[in-house]
């Protein structure tokens, strides 16, 4: 009996279990392709500091008098495996490059961070997606607020939405926060950021709210929508603050799915209708609403604080309308994976520019 050929056995075996160990831990857990880029982003200075306040969310104080920069991002769509590694790559070049040359105060990313599917990317660790682009955003190191896409934690994900807000709260320069006022309200990443300018006068306030995923309707799967105990916070909320600073502070909402007034906006912009007008931008795609009616838009109109409303989720729209006096924003999609083919004319980010008195201004900014 050769001695050397269950040796020699053994060696293969291990060679070929540390090779398939390393295989899956890079593939199905995610790319060292992708964190070599991300460990090598450099920081960005900025104009502006953040804190936790006694109310238990955080503000963002200007440290110079130019007017505050928040940069939307959505629908980032990051597959976190090896087949999606070359895509995903693309989309962290536009992240960093959206943020670089426009230098943002508050970055906000309005759900669909990750894209976690098996036969797309290989992987289902949807975790490993927010990782990725987290750890760019804090080598960047401008604060940022992220609320969730239906896609976040979808279908056969191994995370939960529970689970991703956890991780998310724990990040550095993360805003992210759940408070005694959030506790139980439908979906998780419900919160507000301040804005102040240099003198410590409260300039405007961004709320996020989660859209969330999936309901049945007449027994079919559709959106989900804003649910009504999340629009009596942002209304308890709104009240709060407009009396504790004695007038109505400027706000403006960010979420993923839109709402179904974003369609009657473009139904009466395309009809020269009197309660819309036409800023920038396309409808190149249906817009993907809940079939369900959220009180959210009604209750904006009540209270004439908000000032426009940014959504994500519809890659093939990116337009900016007002309707009823409230500005309804298309944020610019990133999206290099799922139909990225058709992207072409709308990749990018989107800078919301706030001046000193609460005016403000919309921008979208092409990036490829």
């Amino acid at each position: 009996m050769n001695k050397k050929k269950p040796l020699i056995g053994l060696i293969g075996a291990s060679v070929l279990a540390g090779g398939a160990y390393a295989f899956v831990r890079n593939i199905y857990g995610g790319s060292k392709f992708l964190d070599s880029y991300v460990d090598k982003v450099s920081k960005i200075d900025v104009n502006s500091t953040f804190e936790l306040e006694e109310d238990g969310y955080y503000a963002i104080r200007k440290t110079d008098n130019k007017p505050f920069r928040v940069l939307q991002l959505t629908d980032i769509h990051i597959g976190g495996g090896y087949l999606s590694r070359h895509e995903d790559m693309q989309a962290l070049r536009i992240v960093q490059r959206a943020i670089a040359s426009t230098k943002p105060d508050l970055i906000v990313v309005t759900g669909d961070i990750a894209c976690a599917k098996a036969h797309i990317s290989l992987s289902r660790n949807n975790l490993n997606c927010f990782r990725i682009l987290t750890n760019l955003l804090e080598n960047i190191g401008i604060p940022y607020a992220i609320t969730f896409g239906n896609h976040d934690a979808d279908g056969r994900c191994i995370y939960k939405r529970r689970e991703l807000a956890d991780y998310v709260s724990k990040r550095e320069h993360s805003l992210m926060v759940e408070t005694e006022k959030t506790e139980g309200i439908t979906g998780f990443s419900n919160y507000l950021v301040k804005l102040r300018n240099k003198n410590g006068k409260l300039n405007s306030v961004i709320y996020m709210l989660d859209s969330n995923e999936y309901i049945k309707v007449e027994q079919k799967k559709t959106y989900d929508y804003i649910h009504k105990d999340q629009v009596e916070w942002y209304a308890s909320e709104t009240i709060r603050i407009n009396s504790e600073e004695g007038r109505n502070v400027p706000s403006h909402l960010f979420f993923h799915i839109p709402l179904r007034e974003y369609n009657d906006a473009w139904n009466a912009v395309i009809n020269a209708d009197k309660s819309a007008e036409y800023y920038y931008g396309s409808r190149d795609e249906a817009i993907s609403c809940s079939k369900s009616d959220s009180e959210l838009f009604d209750k904006v109109l009540e209270l004439d604080s908000t000032k426009g409303i940014f959504c994500g989720h519809d890659h093939l729209n990116d337009f900016s309308v007002s309707y009823k006096g409230i500005r309804l924003t298309y944020g610019q999609g990133i999206d290099c994976l799922l139909y990225a083919k058709n992207l072409s004319e709308h990749k990018g980010a989107t800078l919301l520019k706030i001046h000193k008195n609460g005016d403000f201004e919309i921008k979208g900014k092409k990036h490829r």
